[in-house]
């Protein structure tokens, strides 16, 4: 087992002055994505995957002191592997504040793409809304691990890849590329942006969005969920944007923060501060959760959650008197 060092560079800047904030076993990582109470066997098959990865049994949460980049140490993003065995995919949802975002931007552009590719596209939803109207369909590559997309994907009409964009046979000459919710799950950060820069056109336009880092910690300050690696393992900052994707050489047109929704905002929290606390084994919301597959632990489940909300509305309050964390930030790059 990799023992951590003292203070490791960060991924983004090279900086050794890096701070850690907490430190989580692969035991409770694999507890977070699947209870053991509900699966034990899937549950320790997925402790042993996350020690492979990690090739130690702890994983502490850093953060830059220079960029504000914030990554787990073991710097090892989940694989295949490590998704079938903790995700539980129940669909996408079909509108997004850094979709209506994009729109917008490709609206004032009065673009006009011939190629377009979208990393992580899911269902297509996205590219539903784009589609025929800001680059033909046949204009369109979609990138996507998940074999079921993958059918969605096709039977959609769009070109579908199950491949890695650093790894995939691509021709460049990209007018618009789009990672919604992609980066923050990805390593080798370098290599990513560079291959971004090889596949984009002249002047070609990169959109992204990534969980907001002010939004995540002031979920898991005020007793929500932990953003867990090895799901997520990059926090972004503004400063860390502007470091890699110079390197790259790009420029950016904008960065945004999703603006914030108290309504949303509480809806989240009533839900992850309950399934936080249901990963604690032996208490009545543990036994709760790990009975969700029945009729009695969704009514259950629900109920605790609701019955504690209550007890939420100082977070909230809180929450609405803080800036800036809107669940997403929204990044416009351009090829240059």
């Amino acid at each position: 087992m990799q023992n951590n060092p003292t203070s490791p560079a960060c991924p983004v800047c090279n900086s050794s002055e890096t701070n850690n904030t907490y430190t989580v076993t692969s035991e409770q990582a694999a507890q977070h994505f699947v209870l053991r109470e509900a699966d034990a066997e899937r549950h320790n098959r997925l402790v042993l995957h996350i020690d492979q990865l990690w090739q130690d049994r702890k994983c502490g949460l850093w953060r830059c002191s220079k960029c504000q980049f914030g990554f787990p140490f073991p710097y090892a993003a989940g694989d295949a592997s490590f998704y079938n065995l903790s995700a539980e995919r129940t669909g996408y949802p079909a509108d997004k504040w850094e979709y209506r975002r994009t729109l917008e931007a490709l609206e004032e552009s009065g673009c006009k793409a011939e190629r377009a590719l979208e990393v992580g596209a899911g269902y297509g939803l996205f590219l539903d809304k784009i589609v025929d109207k800001y680059v033909p369909r046949s204009g369109v590559i979609a990138l996507e691990f998940n074999q079921t997309s993958i059918a969605v994907l096709r039977q959609k009409g769009y070109n579908a890849i199950q491949e890695d964009i650093r790894s995939a046979d691509l021709l460049p000459g990209y007018d618009v590329i789009f990672l919604f919710q992609v980066v923050e799950h990805m390593d080798n950060l370098d290599q990513l942006f560079s291959r971004l820069s090889k596949l984009a056109a002249k002047n070609g336009r990169v959109f992204i969005s990534v969980p907001n880092p002010k939004c995540v910690d002031f979920q898991e300050e005020s007793g929500s969920l932990l953003d867990m690696p090895p799901n997520h393992i990059g926090r972004w900052s503004r400063l860390a944007f502007e470091i890699i994707t110079a390197r790259a050489g790009f420029t950016i047109n904008a960065i945004e923060v999703e603006p914030f929704s108290l309504a949303t905002f509480i809806r989240q929290d009533i839900v992850f501060s309950y399934l936080r606390k249901a990963q604690q084994s032996g208490t009545i919301l543990n036994w709760s959760r790990s009975k969700r597959s029945t009729r009695v632990g969704k009514l259950l489940g629900a109920g605790f959650a609701i019955a504690a909300a209550p007890f939420r509305i100082p977070v909230w309050f809180r929450a609405s008197r803080t800036d800036d964390i809107g669940n997403s930030i929204w990044v416009e790059l351009t090829k240059v």
